[in-house]
This record gives structure tokens, C-alpha cells and sequence, in this order.
């Protein structure tokens, strides 16, 4: 049984990255719970836990695309899933404003519950993102 929920968590993560990449941000979003919580490790400006799709919607997507000309494509290059758990790599693929490539890797866990994405906690190259965002 823990087989069936964890390719179950599995797919729904795998086609919550594959809307993103598509460009169907309305879609990753939807595969998430009201309540999730995103977590963002390393010292650069979006270092912090974000409660809620409202604080995600108002303190992380708007200051992400004031500096990037769109949504990261996401590109999911491993996936390994156990009961409510998702460990995905992935390789983001953006441009700056400005012209700078934002081309990060990135570690993500999900925790899964009732189908949904409860919590996202977020490993990538902090230096990276520190020289981009600050």
C-alpha cells in the first residue's frame, strides 16, 4: 500500500514541476494545500519559511518576477518517493531582467497529505541566488 501513496505523491509532485515548466503556474499552485509551508535554506533574500499561499503570493512571487522575465523553468531530473514524502532534483532555468542567466540546481522535499503539497522545503545554490537577488 505505502507503494501506491508514494508513486501517487510522486506523480502529483512530478506534474506539479511539469505545469511549472509549461508555463501553467495556476496548476503548481492548485497541487498545493492553502496551508503549505515553502522553506528556502542559505543566507541570500528569500531565506525564510513562507506560511501559506497568501504569504508566498505577497512576499515571494512578486519581488522573484520583479527581477526575472518569467517564471523558472523546471526541469525535474530525479525523483525518489516514500510514503508522504518526495525528494525531487531539478534544474531551474530563468533569465534576469537584465540579461543574467538564473540557471540554479536545486534539492527539493516535499511532505504530502491528502494529495496535496503540505510542505516544500528547498535546498539550491545560495550563492547563486544571493548574486541575483541578494
Amino acid at each position: 500500500m505505502t507503494t501506491n501513496v508514494s508513486e501517487m505523491n510522486k506523480q502529483i509532485a512530478l506534474d506539479a514541476y511539469a505545469a511549472l515548466k509549461a508555463g501553467d503556474v495556476p496548476s503548481y499552485f492548485n497541487a498545493m494545500a492553502e496551508e503549505v509551508t515553502v522553506t528556502y535554506f542559505g543566507s541570500h533574500r528569500f531565506s525564510r519559511t513562507f506560511a501559506g499561499k497568501s504569504d508566498i503570493m505577497e512576499n515571494f512571487i512578486p519581488p522573484l518576477l520583479d527581477r526575472l522575465e518569467g517564471p523558472i523553468k523546471i526541469t525535474v531530473t530525479n525523483a525518489i518517493a516514500e510514503g508522504d514524502q518526495v525528494f525531487v532534483e531539478a534544474q531551474g532555468e530563468s533569465r534576469t531582467t537584465d540579461g543574467l542567466d538564473y540557471n540554479n540546481l536545486y534539492g527539493i522535499v516535499l511532505r504530502m497529505k491528502d494529495g496535496k503539497i503540505v510542505e516544500i522545503r528547498e535546498y539550491m545554490d545560495t550563492e547563486l541566488t544571493k548574486n541575483i537577488f541578494g
